[in-house]
């Protein structure tokens, strides 16, 4: 490939142009996919969304339009499809203005007002050389109704958080059981219809600018259908052959226009599905009709601005005058504007609305009018899917009160939900069930580590509860006459714990040092499951050897005390920065000789079933322990602040629940220990009990306690 000058290299700038266009027409692809996978026909945003990246690709994908190089006739309706898809790209990421908060939404904002300043400059520039000046007018109007949403969205947010803060309150205002199923389904359940319809990106996509970008996309596709054949033959014959993109010009159109037509999907069952989402009235279908009634907050902001004073470093009182009359003239002027925007939009949208209305009314008509005649074999369920719909229809957030959503809608709102929930409770961790049944209490949470075990850092780490699981498990895996299933089904049984664990231990062991806890078990505990080894040391050595558990346990504290001191004699001087090597070499020390101790002490320990049996069974206290704060998470999942992460945690929350259905109903039935329920979320606050009896199923702890004469029993470390 031998390039002579810039005008060779064109074809492949052209095919770059192609990429990017490819990329967008992708991620609209997805989108939809994911909303009818969803069965969300308003068409949410999470692939496609206004950002940095997409604004860059969006100037690649527009290098045609701006080229001012002079070109054919054929060119610029090429350049022309280049417009089309950049409307519908807009069109498409609408509803992601709702995602954004308000720095965010003003740099992306500013952004795109740089990018489609270029593009309407340079377009209005060719358009005019040619004397086609006269049909740019309603190809770029429409580029420039984002920003109009792009002013009010905040308004929005605010008035939608404002109302979710009421209805939340009336949620929190009921008291729960703590263990009870029932009630976190009904909670979950309530936080997301408030979510769901709290979601500004649904306010968007229901909103005039989303339904008048429909009709301009379905336009769109009309034109295409009527000149898509004669440009593929002007490609045929090689009319385009003068341009200095050559043969990537034909890429370019294949590939936009192909970007047209599924990004025209969005924005047109946003406009014809929109009617099916609210309860249809006389009050409701005459505001829909009236373009001139612009709801207040469309132009709150401006009204904002307006009655905001103007600086005190402005010298004089009459300059201050001065410049607030300027500000209000300008603010009026794109009030104006703005409100024009609107109203525009709205009478595009009329002939559709009107129809759908139309439909809509004669559709509940017949609907009735047949409904008599029909069986009631259904009536029963229908009554409880309706009371059901009606229970959580006081929870439904808006920021119009007059318009209130179908029930339909509301319906395949529950519907999704449910379908979530029941898919999580296919999926309960079977192996985690037969682990926690070898609990009774919570006696193992006192006794994995017991501080007659000298330390041999002043300022040792403290345990999560991840870490004390996964150093339990990696020291019944040392164990001799461990055979393979048994590893494999403790493997699986702590692994399914530890994905439960991972929730709580990230709502409620938030401060630095328990984050670095678990940061180290996340870490070794990859290397335990995968390659059966602790810190690369392999934990079958010494069984191999036919060395018996107490000499394993042994070797254990040896090799991590070794560690531990070698940190101690180091340079580093502050336990904060420690590595992770620290942290699980603390953690296996202390515990490897809390369960020597235990060996030493206890008659019922003395063989090694005995012993792995009594390691289980405090994993599975440990884990139980930790599982009482599973209501409390799901709940606070479920309060996430951030809108734009609030749909997915409670996703998160539902799966959670569904999974762990039995592990609550095992829960319910214990006893609890009396312990300060903010204090059972942080495993070192849990071993204060060791001076006082433990629930175990109605028995207490002392009577497993070792004599008192073997207590002063010293313990040797010797370091290899």
């Amino acid at each position: 490939m031998g390039w002579q000058s810039p005008d060779d290299a064109m074809p492949w700038v052209g095919l770059y142009t192609a990429v990017a266009s490819l990329i967008c027409t992708i991620a609209m692809a997805l989108d939809v996919i994911h909303a009818v996978w969803q069965w969300k026909l308003w068409f949410p945003n999470k692939f496609f969304t206004l950002n940095a990246a997409t604004i860059t690709l969006i100037a690649i994908a527009m290098k045609l339009p701006v080229d001012l190089d002079p070109s054919s006739d054929y060119v610029y309706s090429i350049k022309i499809i280049s417009i089309f898809f950049l409307v519908t790209m807009l069109a498409n990421f609408l509803p992601s203005f709702g995602l954004m908060d308000d720095k965010e939404l003003l740099m992306n904002t500013v952004a795109l007002a740089i990018l489609v300043m270029t593009v309407v400059v340079n377009m209005g520039i060719q358009f005019y050389t040619l004397a086609y000046f006269y049909t740019a007018i309603p190809f770029i109007f429409p580029i420039l109704w984002p920003f109009s949403v792009a002013l009010s969205i905040s308004t929005i947010r605010k008035k939608l958080e404002h109302r979710y803060k009421e209805s939340q309150q009336l949620v929190l205002s009921h008291q729960e059981k703590m263990f009870s199923y029932k009630e976190l389904k009904l909670y979950v359940k309530t936080y997301w219809m408030m979510t769901e319809t709290r979601n500004p990106q649904f306010v968007i996509a229901c909103s005039p600018v989303s339904s008048a970008f429909g009709v301009i996309c379905s336009l769109f596709i009309f034109v295409f259908g009527l000149h898509i054949r004669p440009t593929i033959s002007d490609i045929r014959y090689n009319k385009f052959g003068n341009s200095d993109y050559k043969w990537s010009l034909a890429i370019i159109l294949m590939v936009q226009f192909i970007g047209v037509v599924v990004g025209s999907i969005a924005p047109v069952f946003r406009c014809y599905t929109y009617m099916g989402y609210y309860t249809l009235s006389k009050k409701w279908s005459k505001n829909q009709l009236n373009v001139f009634r612009v709801e207040k907050h469309w132009i709150q902001r401006f009204q904002n601005w307006k009655r905001h004073l103007v600086h005190s470093h402005i010298p004089g009182r009459h300059c201050k005058i001065l410049s607030h009359n300027i500000k209000n003239t300008l603010l009026n002027f794109c009030m104006v504007l703005h409100i024009s925007v609107l109203v525009i939009c709205k009478t595009i949208c009329l002939i559709p609305r009107a129809f759908l209305i139309l439909l809509s009314f004669s559709w509940c008509f017949f609907e009735s009018y047949f409904k008599r005649f029909r069986k009631r074999a259904n009536t029963s369920n229908n009554s409880n899917v309706s009371s059901e719909i009606e229970e959580y229809s006081s929870y439904v957030v808006q920021v119009e009160e007059e318009a209130k959503l179908s029930n339909r809608i509301l319906r395949n709102m529950l519907h999704s939900i449910t379908q979530l929930l029941n898919e999580s409770k296919q999926k309960e961790p079977c192996n985690l069930l037969m682990l926690l049944e070898k609990s009774v209490g919570f006696n193992g949470v006192a006794e994995f580590d017991n501080d007659r075990v000298p330390p041999l850092y002043p300022e040792e780490t403290h345990y999560c509860w991840s870490l004390v699981v996964v150093t339990l498990t990696a020291i019944a895996m040392a164990l001799p006459n461990f055979e393979n299933g048994h590893i494999k089904g403790l493997l699986s049984s702590v692994g399914e714990g530890l994905q439960i664990v991972k929730h709580i231990e990230e709502c409620l062991n938030v401060n630095g040092d328990l984050v670095k806890a678990r940061k180290a078990a996340r870490r070794v505990w990859r290397e335990l499951e995968v390659y059966q080894t602790w810190l690369q040391i392999d934990l079958q050595n010494k069984a191999r050897k036919g060395k018996t558990s107490k000499e394993i346990l042994k070797w254990l504290g040896d090799k991590a005390a070794k560690l531990v001191i070698q940190f101690k004699s180091s340079n580093i001087s502050c336990i904060d920065h420690s590595p992770c090597k620290f942290i699980l070499a603390s953690s296996m020390y202390r515990i490897s000789q809390t369960i020597l101790l235990h060996c030493n002490e206890q008659k019922k320990l003395s063989n090694d079933e005995e012993l792995l049996e009594w390691i289980s069974t405090t994993i599975a206290d440990i884990l139980s322990a930790c599982f009482i704060k599973l209501p409390r998470v799901i709940k606070m999942k479920c309060q996430h602040h951030a809108i734009e992460k609030r749909g997915d945690c409670i996703q998160n929350a539902v799966k959670l629940l569904g999974k762990s259905k039995k592990i609550l109903k095992i829960l319910k039935a214990r006893r609890l220990p009396n312990i300060d329920i903010d204090s059972m979320g942080y495993i070192d606050k849990w071993r204060v009990l060791t001076r006082s009896p433990i629930s175990n199923g109605g028995a207490s702890s002392a009577e497993s306690q070792p004599n008192s004469s073997s207590c002063n029993e010293s313990l040797i470390v010797t370091i290899m």
